[in-house]
């Protein structure tokens, strides 16, 4: 059972990766490069079914705290504080170490450029979520400069 489960994750996460690929791949490769990508996908694949869960779990978290952090309609508010750390952790499981600010920056910004982003945030959260989740991410980031 044990064995069948084990089996059962790794196929999930397979299948996944695939989907990514064949939905986000070419422009991915594009933009980031393959070393990039390849990376990204070595770690997803490498992830246990807990730090997976975990994954999943603060995916779904950052919704509700943008949820939160909107209805208060300050990008530099604590709340929205949290959304823009919440949101660097999930990053980080995808990108790992080694991104500068002006990347993750760049591709924040990125999801106003993308329908498809701007869809995923603004059906999770509301409309103008994902511009909110921009200027929160852009506010913490300037706060956090040396």
């Amino acid at each position: 059972d044990h064995m069948e489960a084990r089996d059962a994750f790794e196929e999930l996460k397979a299948q996944g990766l695939r989907e990514f690929e064949a939905t986000y791949g070419a422009e991915a490769r594009e933009r980031y490069g393959d070393d990039a990508i390849d990376a990204s996908n070595a770690r997803m694949m490498a992830l246990s079914q807990d730090e997976w869960d975990a994954k999943e779990l603060l995916e779904e978290s950052i919704k509700v705290q943008l949820r939160l952090a909107l209805a208060g309609n300050d990008p530099a508010s604590e709340e929205a504080a949290e959304l823009a750390r919440m949101h660097e952790r999930w990053i980080a499981i995808h990108w790992g170490p080694g991104y500068g600010k002006d990347e993750y920056l760049g591709l924040v910004r990125g999801y106003l450029a993308d329908p498809r982003f701007a869809a995923y945030y603004d059906d999770a959260a509301g409309p103008g979520a994902t511009d909110f989740l921009v200027k929160a991410v852009e506010a913490y980031q300037g706060s956090t400069e040396d």
